[in-house]
């Protein structure tokens, strides 16, 4: 599916005010071609990083703050169902697990019944489809420390024969926590990658990497999905010792059936892709393919990492968006910027290699906000 839209969804810190903002990547951040991009990269290739542009962030289609109390914050946002109703509706919860739906294709917002325990601030989220469902797909949502209780549940459609006037439309349902978290002299770990796979019935499994205290490696874990609407997950399993090789969330890009991420062997997260297919027999993924960064700093400059985020676009488009702080000055500024990958051949055997080409870059510097996710 070809993205049509991204949505920014930005916090200022002074008034307390979150904002959705839509932008339309093919124009901001993409030639119309990989030809034209490759003319601009060689023509542009001596100019420094700061000649990029600084943009203004779109106009907000939508502005809400955390209920309950003044000051909070809303821990989480996702993107929800965008195979049965495009790019625009997000799920979003407060500290206290009130959850909402904001639709901003149609500006329609939809109150959510609230989660069965909090999840802490970004957990990981997966919207998920069943093969044989023919409305809406899952959120799967997993705490990013999970813990013994409550840190896994799914947002799902109430079942046709359940509805009635006075039962929600959609409601979260507790799942099994992953099993590790139940071994005896467990201590804190965190989730620091996960993705999906889809078998050749359209069925789904999650993976999860997480990383224990002091650095120890927990391993890699999957869950695998309900095989049909009504049907009940098969749950989770060990998958090895080894962990998956990004960063964050993998995206999974059928047609160079390769997931691509940050690289979690790179101190400055590059743009990394891999082949998991091995992990559905148990085997570790081979070392992935790293490219180098594409908008490093200048010599001297302290640039610190405050948040990461890769979008998958379709047609081997990709949006990166990263959010740093000057160093000391303390100031926020994004940098995003739009990627191809095509593929190409390489060698005597014609082997099919991948050519990661740069489209445009913009630079946005912020005062009293900053982009808190790039859905």
């Amino acid at each position: 599916m070809k993205r049509r839209f991204v949505n920014l969804v930005t916090q200022n810190w002074t008034e307390g005010v979150y904002s959705v903002r839509r932008i339309d990547p093919y124009h901001h951040f993409f030639y119309g071609s990989a030809d034209a991009a490759l003319r601009a990269a060689a023509a542009e290739k001596t100019e420094p990083f700061p000649a990029m542009r600084i943009k203004e962030l779109p106009t907000p289609c939508m502005n809400f703050t955390a209920a309950g109390s003044h000051g909070g914050t809303l821990d989480m946002f996702a993107l929800y169902s965008p195979r049965a109703t495009g790019d625009g509706r997000i799920v979003y919860t407060d500290m206290m697990g009130n959850a909402g739906l904001y639709d901003a294709g149609r500006h329609v917002h939809t109150a959510l019944s609230r989660l069965n325990e909090r999840k802490g601030p970004q957990p990981m989220c997966l919207s998920i489809a069943h093969p044989d469902a023919d409305e809406e797909d899952n959120l799967y949502v997993l705490d990013t420390y999970p813990g013994d209780r409550g840190c896994f549940e799914v947002l799902e459609r109430t079942r046709r024969r359940f509805r009635c006037r006075m039962m929600p439309q959609w409601h979260w349902r507790l799942l099994p926590p992953p099993p590790f978290v139940r071994q005896p002299l467990y201590r804190p770990s965190s989730v620091t990658s996960f993705t999906t796979m889809v078998d050749g019935d359209g069925c789904s499994t999650i993976y999860i990497s997480c990383a224990g205290a002091g650095g120890v490696d927990v391993g890699t874990y999957s869950y695998e999905t309900p095989r049909h609407e009504y049907s009940e997950p098969r749950g989770w399993r060990h998958v090895g010792e080894w962990m998956l090789p990004f960063r964050g969330r993998a995206h999974y890009v059928p047609e160079f059936n390769l997931w691509f991420g940050f690289s979690a062997s790179s101190p400055d997260d590059h743009l990394c892709a891999a082949d998991l297919s091995a992990m559905d027999g148990g085997r570790q993924p081979s070392a992935p393919t790293v490219w180098e960064d594409l908008n490093p700093p200048d010599e001297g400059e302290a640039w610190l990492p405050k948040q990461l985020e890769l979008l998958h676009l379709g047609g081997g488009k990709f949006l990166i968006a990263k959010t740093f702080t000057e160093g000391e000055r303390g100031g926020y500024f994004s940098v995003l910027t739009g990627v191809e990958m095509m593929a190409c051949a390489a060698g005597d055997d014609r082997q099919q290699t991948l050519q990661m080409v740069k489209h445009k870059c913009a630079r946005f510097v912020f005062t009293d906000e900053h982009i808190e996710r790039v859905l």
